[in-house]
């Protein structure tokens, strides 16, 4: 038989159908693109699978107790708030408490099978990450169908996947366990814009249903997702002709998984912003707390303009934004008016571009949508900002950033200064190179920071020194990973020093800091040791005690104290403390009962405290307490 003549006709019959979005040979015909995305991340990646659980893993998992019961723990998992597992009941640390259990159920099943395994842990990660950039690769795809015009090497999905791959802001969400719910939940977004854009090209109502099914898993990985319910409409209305009709019909399913993930949570947490209205009072989880207006929304604005240099300049990196590494500032600050000016620029160009379909304008909308959900606008969010919270935005400026490189700027040159096409594309492609090439080392230089807690703590000082956290971390881990398994006296003595700086640090930077001002009472009392200055050890006490009243250590050490210590001195404290400043300063009757017993257990017959007692116990209607307390003054 003849062999069949193909035709030009035949041709480009075939090149129309590779170029649809959904053509079957996607995967096959970009086989070395995925592979290469695929293998740059476990690059970049592989080595923190050697890394320790750090800072909030052990919320989620090597602290949680409903993780540690592997399958038996699921059901607590799902039917209680996320911090619940590791406190052991609801507290209302931040605005609007926390409902990300998918994650953490992962973590329960990795204990189920390996316990708590770091590398099993960091590999998971890992492996999600790379999938993530296969399927940011697929979305993009999507949009912007292969043409055999360019290589794949130097396609737009390919290029602008590729640098979110290497993005070193990336960092926090690969590297800490904790970071899953980041890369669950862009998965499962992505996700579900993939099925919708399936829909719409193949009116295949099953679709509807895996878009639903993806979206409700991303939101239980973690609520950011809900902004792709912006998003996902803005990309059918750039990158499709289908009809607004198709658009609303598309969005039923993820308004349904909204509304039932939303239901559960606030069925699970009881509220959702505020249980009660009052506000969250530590500046730790509520940083904007006691600011003005002026202050906190130009400080807001501070920050955003930092989190658009961090895309384009993301040096120093730092896992801590806290009080006071973020300044407090207002609008009379150029630091806040310059970000102003460039949001309400973005702004304008993304509005001017929504008719013409740019992909600037696109770009800037997807990222505006999802950090507007963590930008502290709409309601504080714990935190001045994070560099995990432009997991989901540095989507939108990946694919400004390649199509500027690779598509405006060659045309760019060659309209102005060059007339050489070929010349004009090399030079956009090594402004592009410049950027790979740059995110790829700081990437590179910025895992290693999160192999383990020193490690980590000792960047988080050095990028963030003004911050009360970084160094009361830091101070913290010194104490425990080095000074306390130390048996040389003359090494302890020197780390003691070491953690007394940096505590002393955080609480000069927020004197009523409640985890410095505990560290402050171990490391003082841990100095008494060695100096044996009662009077220095009882003077901190006090110090500490004014600002914060509920150590269970220093009752502790003060009972211990009750029978070795000058019982003078304790007297003398236990009066200032407990009569002077708890009973007549703060009206604190219970915690002017409790330090007065601490003197009382020293020298029960001191006058003064007896006396001191008989008074409280008057003003207190218990005169029957009162009378045995003054009787010994009496005699």
């Amino acid at each position: 038989m003849a062999k069949k003549k193909t035709t030009k006709n035949d041709t480009v019959q075939k090149e129309v159908k590779l170029n649809t979005p959904f053509h079957h040979s996607f995967w096959r015909s970009n086989l070395i693109a995925a592979i290469s995305l695929f293998v740059v991340a476990i690059a970049l990646y592989a080595y923190s699978t050697t890394f320790d659980y750090v800072l909030d893993d052990q919320i989620v998992l090597t602290n949680n107790n409903f993780t540690k019961k592997g399958f038996d723990g699921i059901y607590d998992i799902m039917t209680k708030e996320s911090f619940v597992g590791r406190f052991g009941e609801q507290k209302n640390l931040v605005t609007g408490a926390r409902y990300r259990p998918l994650s953490i159920v992962t973590f329960a099943i990795e204990h189920q099978f390996f316990g708590a395994n770091q590398a099993v842990s960091h590999t998971i990660n890992v492996l999600l990450y790379a999938l993530l950039g296969l399927l940011l690769f697929r979305v993009f795809s999507l949009f912007f169908p292969q043409t055999n015009n360019k290589g794949w090497y130097l396609s737009l999905p390919f290029l602008a996947a590729l640098l979110f791959v290497v993005h070193p802001v990336h960092t926090e969400v690969v590297a800490n366990v904790k970071g899953r719910d980041e890369i669950m939940t862009l998965l499962g977004a992505l996700g579900a814009l993939y099925c919708t854009y399936k829909f719409v090209f193949t009116k295949k109502y099953l679709f509807l249903f895996f878009s639903f099914c993806t979206f409700f898993l991303a939101l239980l990985s973690k609520e950011n997702a809900l902004t792709f319910l912006a998003v996902i409409p803005l990309s059918l209305y750039f990158f499709t002709k289908t009809s607004f009709k198709n658009i609303i019909v598309s969005l039923i399913p993820l308004f349904i998984a909204a509304i039932a993930y939303l239901s559960i949570r606030y069925l699970v947490i009881g509220y959702f912003l505020s249980s009660d209205g009052a506000p969250i009072t530590d500046i730790m989880n509520n940083p904007f707390y006691g600011l003005s207006m002026n202050e906190k929304f130009a400080t807001i604005f501070y920050t955003l303009g930092l989190y658009i240099k961090l895309l384009f300049f993301p040096h120093p990196l730092t896992h801590d934004y806290y009080p006071y590494q973020i300044p407090i500032i207002n609008w009379g600050d150029v630091r806040a008016i310059l970000p102003l000016i460039l949001h309400i620029g973005l702004g304008v160009i993304a509005v001017l571009g929504l008719k013409k379909k740019s992909i600037l304008s696109y770009g800037i909308l997807v990222y505006f949508a999802t950090l507007s959900i963590v930008s502290n606008l709409p309601f504080t969010v714990g935190a001045f900002m994070n560099e995990r919270f432009l997991f989901m935005p540095s989507i939108g400026f990946c694919l400004i950033l390649a199509w500027l490189l690779v598509e405006k700027l060659p045309i760019f040159f060659k309209n102005n200064f060059i007339k050489n096409g070929q010349v004009a594309n090399y030079i956009g492609l090594g402004f592009l190179g410049i950027f790979l090439l740059g995110f790829t080392f700081k990437t590179i230089d910025r895992v290693p920071d999160w192999k383990n807690r020193m490690t980590l703590n000792l960047s988080g000082v050095a990028a963030s020194p003004n911050s009360a956290r970084a160094n009361c971390f830091l101070g913290t881990a010194i104490f425990e990973t080095e000074y306390k398994p130390s048996n040389d006296n003359a090494q302890k003595k020197e780390l003691i020093k070491e953690v007394a700086y940096f505590i002393d640090r955080a609480l000069e930077i927020h004197p009523n800091y409640g985890s410095a001002l505990i560290m402050h009472s171990g490391v003082v009392a841990e100095e008494y040791k060695y100096d044996r200055d009662l009077k220095k050890l009882l003077d901190e006490f006090y110090f500490i005690l004014t600002k914060k009243s509920n150590i269970p250590f220093i009752g502790e050490y003060l009972a211990y104290l009750s029978n070795r210590a000058d019982k003078n001195q304790l007297s003398s404290f236990a009066y200032k403390i407990g009569y002077q400043y708890f009973a007549e300063t703060k009206k604190d009757y219970n915690n002017a009962i409790k330090y007065l017993n601490y003197g009382l257990q020293a020298a029960p017959n001191d006058r003064t405290l007896n006396q001191s007692m008989g008074n409280i116990y008057q003003l207190l209607g218990d005169n029957q307490k009162a009378a045995t307390y003054l009787s010994k003054v009496s005699n």
